[in-house]
């Protein structure tokens, strides 16, 4: 990690930028610092849901002590579909000190996490950013995780060059129309190709040490949404193509029609075992070196179950 005196002055050039806030790809340009909101409805206040130490994530990210995580409030895009709408999509408020987010990293470390992480973090980078910076004048060093939607602005990820080790993008779609269907993002294809770009050329393909754990590197989960929604396939291709195939894939299959998506045919529904199994034979065939996938049953027309995390590849 870069040294913490740099972090705190990126932290307060990123919060100057909310006087006109284009931290995200909607580039609201609202003033933040006088209390207006943009379309993730954040302010200059930091807004902490939820942190735990989260055992739910691959376990290249978390080895058996977990990922130290910080699940941050409100949202850049409104996904239908979305598992954490009560937070991400709400009028509460979860206001958090960068301060004591700071000392809870501190904490994280102390207990033996060997990773820590931002869940949702783009709309708050600069109040993110201070409490790093805090923590860091204390000799805090854990890999940092930026487990994004990947609707982020490049100059914002230029910012995180040297701080975040480890990038967590969920590359949700490759066509735009479904993108503002079902997660008003317009633009959103180039906007999470250009910040994958700038993720891959900081950090490159995923690095494990010797505990299993990763340490740097860029992995990047792709929910197969119902009746080809997602375009994952075509997202696969791209990311062999353009960038290479030691960026690690989590391939996801708990696709749950939740929130509003009962109204959103064809989210309506389950993933069926055929299209999950597509989208693997995708994967394989693009010579992946690393990652997650899903175990298929027979039945190709049967619904797939639910489960927090695949079985390793590579």
């Amino acid at each position: 990690m870069i040294a913490a005196e740099e972090i705190l002055r990126r932290a307060e050039e990123l919060r100057a930028s909310l006087a006109s806030c284009r931290l995200c790809a909607h580039r609201c340009g609202v003033n933040r610092l006088q209390g207006e909101r943009g379309f993730c409805e954040a302010t200059a206040q930091l807004e902490v849901s939820s942190e735990c130490v989260h055992h739910g994530e691959e376990p290249v990210l978390m080895g058996r002590e977990g990922v130290g995580n910080f699940f941050l409030a409100h949202c850049n895009m409104r996904c239908v579909y979305c598992q954490n709408h009560q937070i991400s999509q709400t009028d509460r408020r979860f206001p958090r000190g960068e301060e004591s987010v700071a000392e809870s990293l501190l904490r994280f470390g102390e207990m033996g996490c060997p990773t820590a992480g931002f869940v949702s973090p783009t709309h708050y980078a600069p109040q993110i950013l201070r409490a790093v910076g805090l923590a860091a004048e204390k000799g805090f060093d854990l890999p940092l995780i930026y487990n994004t939607n990947c609707y982020d602005s490049p100059e914002l990820v230029r910012m995180l060059d040297g701080i975040f080790r480890i990038y967590l993008p969920d590359f949700r779609y490759w066509d735009d129309e479904y993108a503002v269907r079902y997660s008003s993002a317009r633009g959103y294809r180039e906007a999470a190709k250009a910040a994958l770009k700038e993720m891959y050329q900081q950090v490159g393909g995923l690095e494990v040490g010797p505990d299993g754990v990763a340490r740097s590197g860029v992995m990047v989960r792709l929910l197969v949404l119902p009746n080809g929604t997602s375009g994952t396939e075509r997202i696969l291709r791209y990311i062999a193509e353009e960038l290479s195939t030691d960026v690690g894939i989590s391939l996801l299959a708990q696709y749950n029609p939740v929130h509003r998506a009962r109204d959103y045919p064809p989210l309506n529904r389950r993933l069926w075992r055929k299209e999950y199994a597509s989208a693997r034979k995708t994967l394989e065939e693009l010579g992946f070196h690393s990652g997650y996938t899903q175990d298929l049953l027979p039945s190709p027309d049967s619904y797939l179950p639910d489960f927090e995390r695949g079985d390793p590849f590579g």
